[in-house]
């Protein structure tokens, strides 16, 4: 049984992929989001790396790969879920960030020394240099700002080299500035939206916090902390703090559920004077009403 996730990067001159993290297995249950959408993103992940698919992909001459775009606003759990999935698979990450690729040699080198079944994980996926006809930007100090190219990008995915096998997930911040070659059917096969929390995930999140077998200053039966789990919901907005937002509360108050559940109201109308509610452009898919996360099918 796997307890860990090993998480790679590239060494400080970008030259070999070298294990960076090695974190403790993350429940699924603790990226919060609808649990039936949860559930269709594993049920696809699953059925993409049984060894049955394989061979029905082969034996039709498909390419054997398969792609995720996850986006949203920052702090919403991308990461987060990529690591928890390559742990609820066995998987190792191998973690990409595609504004430190300084061209696309790099790129292409990173994807060549990538074994075969893993998950890799493309940060940032807007960064992507697109328009070969402008001139490259300019970072702060005067000097080209480091950047692979769309067409590179488009190569290590599914050019004539590319290899097959592996999970491959996008994440951004900002879907719109996403070319259409690079989410197209075949490239990304599940768009997925993680959005600010909503009240039922609060209430989710609340319980698991202080669940009593985890034991805490003030031990409390089950139905007490889902009595004051709903108190707490109730004063969190649906769809204006993010779940990192809400973490951070919560390590100020794991000694106490009554303490969380009665600063909560006044914690979150500092936090939204703090933090103007903003817009978020989305890609189009299907919400489910509870839902913090957009699943769109793609082919």
């Amino acid at each position: 049984t796997q307890f860990f996730v090993i998480i790679y990067s590239r060494d400080r001159y970008g030259l070999a992929w070298q294990p960076k993290a090695r974190r403790p297995i993350r429940h699924l249950e603790t990226v919060h989001f609808d649990t039936n959408l949860k559930q269709d993103l594993l049920a696809d992940i699953r059925n993409y790396l049984d060894p049955k698919t394989k061979r029905r992909y082969q034996s039709r001459s498909m390419p054997y790969r398969r792609g995720y775009l996850f986006y949203g606003p920052p702090g919403t759990g991308k990461s987060s879920l990529s690591v928890a999935l390559a742990g609820e698979f066995g998987l190792d990450l191998y973690e990409v960030k595609i504004p430190s690729v300084a061209t696309d040699a790099d790129l292409e080198q990173m994807f060549q020394e990538v074994p075969p079944r893993c998950v890799v994980l493309l940060e940032d996926i807007d960064a992507v240099w697109i328009d070969r006809s402008n001139p490259r930007p300019s970072s702060q100090d005067g000097n080209m700002a480091p950047n692979c190219t769309l067409s590179g990008l488009l190569n290590v995915l599914d050019g004539v080299g590319s290899q097959e096998g592996r999970i491959v997930i996008m994440t951004t911040n900002r879907p719109e500035q996403l070319d259409s070659a690079l989410v197209r059917p075949g490239r990304v096969d599940m768009k997925v939206l993680l959005g600010n929390i909503s009240q039922t995930s609060a209430e989710e999140m609340f319980v698991r916090m202080f669940s009593p077998e985890l034991g805490c200053t003030t031990p409390l039966e089950m139905d007490e902390v889902k009595r004051l789990a709903a108190r707490f919901a109730a004063e969190v907005p649906d769809d204006l703090l993010t779940p990192s937002q809400l973490q951070g509360f919560f390590q100020l108050h794991l000694e106490s559920p009554h303490d969380a559940a009665s600063s909560i109201k006044s914690w979150v109308e500092t936090e939204l004077e703090r933090t103007p509610e903003k817009s978020f452009e989305f890609v189009s898919g299907r919400k489910s009403p509870s839902s913090t996360l957009w699943v769109e099918r793609v082919g």
